[in-house]
Order: C-alpha cells, then sequence, then structure tokens
C-alpha cells in the first residue's frame, strides 16, 4: 500500500442567511475537527488538512489517503470528505449518488472457514 497525498478544491454558498465570516469560520472549524476524527479512526488517512478563504467561501483540503492504487485512494479521499462535510452539517447534493439496483437486498451467512 501506498500513502497518495491528494487535495480538493471546494467553494461554498450559504442557505438560511448564514453568510457571515464568523459563520463560515465555524464551519470549516468543523470540517476540520472532523476530518481530524476521522483520522483518529482510520490509521489509512494521514495529516489531513485545510486552508482557505472567508472573503471567497473557499477551502483548499489535503489529505494522505493509503490505498493500493490512486483510483482507490481517490475514491477514499472523496469519500472521507464527504463525510467529515456530512457531519459538519454540510449538505452534497450535487456529488455522485448511487442507488441499489434491488429493493431487498440477497442477504446470506457467511461461512468463516470458507474465507
Amino acid at each position: 500500500m501506498t500513502i497518495h497525498h491528494l487535495v480538493a478544491d471546494l467553494s461554498f454558498n450559504a442557505r438560511n442567511g448564514a453568510d457571515s465570516d464568523e459563520e463560515f469560520d465555524a464551519f470549516v472549524d468543523r470540517l476540520v475537527e472532523e476530518l481530524d476524527n476521522l483520522q483518529e479512526c482510520d490509521p489509512g488517512i494521514v495529516d489531513p488538512d485545510v486552508v482557505g478563504s472567508l472573503t471567497n467561501r473557499t477551502v483548499s483540503i489535503t489529505m494522505g489517503v493509503e490505498a493500493g492504487n490512486l483510483e482507490d485512494a481517490s475514491r477514499l479521499f472523496s469519500a472521507n470528505i464527504r463525510a467529515a462535510l456530512h457531519a459538519a452539517e454540510c449538505e452534497t447534493p450535487t456529488w455522485p449518488r448511487f442507488v441499489p439496483t434491488d429493493k431487498v437486498p440477497q442477504v446470506r451467512h457467511m461461512d468463516a472457514s470458507a474465507s
């Protein structure tokens, strides 16, 4: 496994009139906290960091992700950023979504001796 260092540049719009610099700064602080929480839970996340602009309502999130290849690292990176954004009470409605094709999943017992 390799540590892949990735970055995402994000911009934000306020909803519900919450558009002061103080409110955006508080949101970014929550985002940093949530990224740190993820790092504490997952040894495959390395050095998450956030820099940004209060005036422009932008942030750049950097993070190292342990993965076998860049494609897997990109997926893990995006999933962790999205989890941190949701935990910081940010919506991500335009991000790709997947829905199950089966209404009821096929669930079965897994034989531990077979794995």
